[in-house]
């Protein structure tokens, strides 16, 4: 047992080393760094991982989770055999993004949200509760705005991104949300949001 004294003594130099130099609100930072155990009971401040990196796994995780909930309502409530097309390929290519994003995220030590933001929420309940003449109206916009709102992601995170993986993941589904964003606005310009309105 004597032997192992020094050792301790060691550790917990360390350890006080480390925490001299960490923030003075470290649980604010907790997102954005790695942590590792020198002992069972004192963890350090390892690695911090770039901001712009966590943004973009956030933001990206939360746009395919809320395009496969606004998928399923889709697929439940449109009445226009185009739309749910539409929303058939929406739950199928975010189902697959989010898979293949889950270990670069990893990897790239980010940890990502597990549910959606008040807005995307928000966005959610419209859908859910929209009249059988307004749904086909208010998806076709809300598809609309977040596919601009991805692509504009992904592309600047193509650009400048800190992570070689996801910068990879990024320029691979530039492409394929800009065909969804085409696709989305042909919806707009034809007749299928207005199939369930009635007539003037």
């Amino acid at each position: 047992m004597q032997m192992k004294f020094p050792l301790l003594v060691a550790a917990s130099a360390l350890a006080l080393s480390f925490a001299a130099c960490s923030p003075e609100n470290p649980a604010s930072e907790a997102s954005n760094a790695t942590e590792v155990a020198l002992d069972e009971n004192t963890t350090v401040v390892a690695e911090e991982v770039d901001s712009g990196v966590i943004n973009f796994v956030e933001k990206a995780t939360l746009s395919n989770m809320y395009e496969i909930e606004a998928a399923k309502i889709a697929l439940e409530r449109s009445k226009v055999q185009s739309v749910k097309d539409f929303a058939q390929a929406m739950l199928d290519a975010h189902t697959m993004a989010s898979t293949e994003l889950q270990p670069l995220a990893s990897a790239a030590l980010v940890t990502q949200p597990t549910q959606l933001d008040n807005g995307f929420t928000s966005q959610l309940e419209q859908l859910r509760t929209a009249s059988v003449e307004d749904f086909d109206d208010n998806y076709i916009d809300q598809q609309t705005e977040a596919h601009e709102n991805t692509l504009s992601l992904l592309k600047d995170f193509s650009a400048n991104g800190k992570d070689a993986g996801l910068q990879g993941f990024a320029s691979k589904m530039a492409p394929v949300v800009e065909a969804h964003l085409t696709q989305v606005k042909a919806l707009d310009d034809s007749p299928a949001d207005d199939v369930t309105k009635s007539p003037s």
